[in-house]
């Protein structure tokens, strides 16, 4: 789809507000610190294919910075530029390997994004590193596993939805035109 800069503008600044007001609820639902990042991740997807990966880089970039500035929970903003705010950008390229190969890749990325985050939130965000300790020492390795568990059915999600953008995309175009 060819679309004029400013329509492209446009649907980028929507994206990436829609991207920090959904964030923003984290601030009144905790629990869904995690899962609305993962949302904003497919909103980055839906741009890419609409837009291009350029104008979706952008979108990540504008909404990380946003969220930085404007989210009371920063863990949530810490999610998103971590791992699921650019993941989707990335996905295609680490798919283009050997699936088995691939996985190695991806599972890789994500589990080092993961540490990263546990990291980062108890050493800079204030988050309590007896959070990590609670069920003993099987703590972090169960959280672990429940994360990649979680990253396998995101990953399986964006393949779904790369499936579903076109459809919407052709009636958002009607819609532009």
């Amino acid at each position: 789809m060819q679309l004029k800069k400013v329509k492209k503008t446009a649907i980028c600044g929507f994206a990436a507000a829609l991207s920090v007001v959904l964030m923003l609820f984290t601030t009144a639902l905790p629990v869904l610190m995690y899962v609305l990042p993962l949302v904003c991740g497919v909103i980055v997807l839906f741009v890419s294919f609409i837009a291009g990966k350029r104008w979706a880089i952008g979108v990540f970039f504008s909404t990380a910075v946003l969220s930085f500035l404007f989210l009371a929970d920063k863990e949530t903003a810490l999610v998103y530029v971590l791992f699921f705010g650019y993941y989707p950008l990335i996905k295609e390229s680490v798919e283009k390997t050997k699936k088995a190969f691939s996985w190695i890749i991806k599972l890789a990325l994500f589990n080092c994004a993961a540490v990263a985050i546990g990291w980062l939130g108890v050493a800079f965000l204030g988050v309590s590193g007896e959070e990590y300790s609670e069920f003993g020492a099987l703590t972090i390795p169960v959280l672990l596993a429940m994360a990649n568990l979680v990253f396998f059915l995101y990953d399986i999600l964006l393949k779904r939805c790369a499936f579903f953008i076109p459809i919407v995309a052709k009636k958002l175009w009607k819609i532009l035109k």
